[in-house]
């Protein structure tokens, strides 16, 4: 994991988009009186985030948020043409508002207190479905106290990820009560924006304290406002009702991957055999398949190590091909042919750069006669397994005699920045591996800096230093999968002699197993394949800032590192904490399983494994009482964790049908057919989140994997027709 000194100052002007002691803010707010903060004029503007008045000054499409002090989360966020589709927006009131009935139906306008509409058709969303609200839990970075001792910071929490690219329009009525019950009212200059009579005209007695300067861009604010507030009131919702209202765009969060899944050409794959069978490489496994490694070229775009600059992968994120311009689209209503080329990728420039051309290692496994399987006419059906965060190739060989009892090969390649030690017999000499034998961290510590030894197995994977590249080690990983699905038909298989072997794959039918990362990847990947072949997901997750945020496993270590890269400043449950939350979310969206879940679905059957209580993918982050295992979470996040991405999959729950039901293993043995077998995840009660692979000490967990793994072969053998439920372990894997 890569940290740096974050520059805190800027967090303390982004946490609120400003402090509360305004000119625009109103009355001193109590429990008898809430008043909205806006004051968009002040040194440090008093906002709603997210907020499109922060694309102003934009040349490029993208966003233009003030960063002084250049702090890298703010940076990575203006190289985006908009906002995250699943993080949560927030506004703040002096005074205490009632949070709980905020969302209470209007008996004459039929809509909430906090109505959030979706401009491309004015439909507003549906609380409760769409979106819900929750009152900030933070401290007050400066006080210390919490947030909401000090004013009210209503967060209006995601239930599903909003359309991309897409304008939003979030209002609050005055159906917004205090805590006294008192209805909520606008700040002095929201009203003047909000006002129908040009600035110069207003009477209002705040803008006797406004210069002619900030007078202007209020006007200009208050003009860039009127569509809103016309729109509003041809829904029915009066300007003298309107306490705040704001618009916000969202990114282009698909378009990216979606245009190079379009674009994807095979490419040749060798491999050699080896001569070892998967019980030679691990006694505890069965010699039922023959082992081959080789390699396979992917296209690369992000940075590799050089001589000018040997920390590449740390901080290169893909760069926009300005050669290829989407000249039919527009950001901000605005035609892509008037703004300026972008740096990274955008609507408007939405392919990546090529980088460099890689070559990487593969590792296949095949049935052999042990098996009691035979190669099928057409070759042999192959599953592509993507392994875990901080893992490697070789955890294929796990689950690879389960597969080829079920007949399958299986082929392997390693995420983005992750590869074998230096130690392990299955590297290719003179084949580099694709962590790049990188020494920037220290192995016993973890702290920055070269010790003479290579950095573990995707150690900088997670770069909270260069969030682009966080994001883009996910694209790149979705790609190369894409990549290999593309090419697995056309792999040549060699003896060890290098001869042909006549052992052909076939090209059609080619599955997905992710585990883990794997899995959060794969789903991504899924939602812009176009293909139709079944795919299993074992202990995925969305909503990833939140996801590691929430994870036993990595959450103190990044509340620690955050911490210690801020001097303290962005420190475990503070409203800065939050902040970077927030923004590193948005810079990962586009990278997110989550934004391609509902995609994947319709065209995948899928199946999904979860365990309850995982401890490095939680079940969900809202808190400790609804999340087994759960670390500290803060203010929640509705859309992270492996129970948010199988709703937004659509997934049924096995056994079921309440989405808490568990399976104990042994299970009862049962087989679903047909739409029954599609698009499940089934729950483990016990288990671990590697029991896919690694099946433990003791009876109860090896029947756990055993279970896992038969039921990922028969869902897989089917296309997702048939899933086995009660599987023992079979003579030939104990």
């Amino acid at each position: 994991m890569r940290l740096k000194p974050l520059m805190p100052a800027a967090l303390l002007l982004l946490a609120a988009c400003g402090g509360t002691g305004d000119k625009g803010s109103g009355l001193e707010g109590t429990a008898a009186n809430a008043y909205s903060l806006f004051d968009p004029v002040a040194s440090s503007a008093v906002i709603p985030f997210p907020f499109d008045g922060l694309f102003q000054g934009s040349t490029d499409g993208t966003l233009n948020i003030p960063n002084s002090s250049s702090a890298p989360f703010v940076t990575a966020a203006n190289a985006l043409d908009g906002f995250s589709t699943t993080a949560s927006l927030f506004t703040d009131f002096i005074g205490y508002v009632d949070v709980a009935h905020a969302l209470d139906i209007n008996a004459t306008t039929h809509l909430p207190g906090v109505i959030v509409i979706d401009s491309s058709t004015l439909t507003p969303l549906t609380p409760g479905v769409d979106y819900r609200l929750a009152s900030s839990k933070a401290l007050d970075t400066a006080t210390g106290l919490p947030l909401n001792q000090l004013r009210t910071r209503l967060l209006i929490e995601p239930l599903k990820p909003l359309k991309p690219q897409t304008t939003y329009l979030v209002v609050v009525t005055t159906q917004v009560k205090s805590t006294d019950g008192v209805a909520a009212q606008p700040a002095d200059l929201f009203r003047v924006v909000r006002s129908t009579t040009a600035v110069a005209q207003q009477s209002e007695p705040v803008l006797t304290t406004i210069s002619a300067a900030n007078q202007a861009k209020l006007e200009a604010i208050r003009q860039q406002f009127a569509p809103m507030f016309a729109a509003l009131g041809a829904a029915g919702i009066a300007r003298e009702n309107i306490v705040i209202a704001w618009p916000f765009t969202t990114q282009s969060a698909t378009k990216t991957l979606t245009r190079m899944a379009q674009n994807i050409s095979a490419r040749a794959i060798t491999v050699v055999a080896t001569g070892l069978t998967t019980h030679d490489l691990s006694a505890a496994l069965p010699a039922i398949a023959d082992v081959y490694a080789g390699t396979t070229t992917l296209p690369y775009y992000l940075g590799s190590p050089s001589e000018a600059n040997p920390a590449a992968p740390l901080s290169a994120y893909w760069q926009a091909d300005t050669s290829q311009r989407d000249s039919a689209a527009s950001i901000q209503n605005v035609s892509c042919t008037q703004w300026a080329a972008s740096v990274s990728t955008t609507a408007c420039y939405p392919l990546p750069l090529q980088q460099s051309v890689q070559t990487v290692p593969v590792l296949v496994t095949v049935p052999n006669a042990g098996s009691g399987r035979t190669m099928p006419v057409g070759g042999w059906p192959v599953v592509i397994f993507q392994h875990g965060i901080t893992g490697n190739r070789s955890q294929m060989l796990a689950i690879a005699p389960a597969l080829a009892l079920a007949g399958f090969a299986t082929i392997a390649i390693d995420l983005p920045l992750h590869g074998l030690p230096p130690t392990s017999p299955l590297r290719i000499s003179g084949v580099p591996e694709r962590t790049f034998d990188l020494d920037v961290l220290n192995n016993t510590t973890g702290a920055a800096g070269a010790d003479g030894t290579a950095d573990s197995s995707g150690a900088s994977f997670i770069n909270l230093s260069s969030l682009l590249t966080s994001r883009d080690n996910l694209r790149q990983a979705a790609v190369d999968l894409l990549q290999l699905k593309a090419s697995v038909g056309g792999t040549l298989l060699l003896t060890s002699g290098h001869t042909p072997s006549g052992i052909t794959f076939s090209g059609s039918g080619v599955h997905v197993i992710g585990h883990s990362l794997g899995g959060i990847v794969a789903g991504t990947m899924l939602g812009v394949d176009g293909g139709s072949e079944a795919a299993v997901l074992a202990m995925p997750g969305g909503g990833i800032a939140k996801l590691l945020d929430g994870s036993a496993s990595f959450g103190p270590r990044i509340a620690a590192g955050l911490a210690a890269a801020s001097n303290n400043a962005i420190a475990e449950g503070n409203d800065n904490f939050e902040t970077f939350l927030r923004f590193a979310q948005t810079a990962v969206d586009s990278g997110d399983p989550i934004n391609f879940a509902a995609s994947a679905a319709t065209t995948h059957p899928l199946l999904m494994l979860e365990v309850q209580g995982d401890t490095v993918v939680p079940n969900c982050t809202i808190d400790a009482a609804s999340c087994a295992a759960l670390d500290t979470v803060t203010d929640p996040g509705y859309l992270s964790g492996s129970d948010p991405l199988a709703r937004i999959l659509g997934l049924g729950y096995l056994p079921g049908p309440a989405a808490s039901d568990t399976l104990s293993v042994p299970a009862s043995a049962q087989t679903l057919t047909g739409s029954a077998a599609r698009n499940q995840v089934v729950r483990f009660a016990q288990g671990t989140h590697g029991s896919i692979l690694d099946p433990g000490s003791t009876a109860t967990t090896l029947a756990v994997t055993c279970e896992m793994q038969g039921e990922v072969a028969s869902f897989l053998a089917s296309n997702g027709l048939l899933l086995q439920i009660g599987n023992a372990c079979p003579s030939s894997a104990q």
